[in-house]
């Protein structure tokens, strides 16, 4: 019963003090924004090289494939 007594101050007394440390869930929301920003453009630039990826490349000609 010791044991548990002193196990439950314990656990009270660090609760009291963890109250100081800075909440987890409290975000930095600039950097959240400027990495929203970034991947937002990476993203798009990416969408683009898809889309034109076949347009920039080297065109075929039609007179060098064969004919059945």
């Amino acid at each position: 019963m010791k044991g548990f007594t002193a196990l439950l101050l314990l656990t009270v007394f660090s609760a009291f003090l963890s109250e100081a440390e800075a909440n987890p869930f409290v975000y930095n929301y600039d950097r959240l924004r400027i990495g929203g920003i970034i991947f937002t453009v990476l993203l798009v630039i990416g969408a683009m090289f898809v889309l034109f990826y076949d347009k920039c490349g080297k065109k075929k000609n039609d007179d060098e494939t064969s004919q059945i």
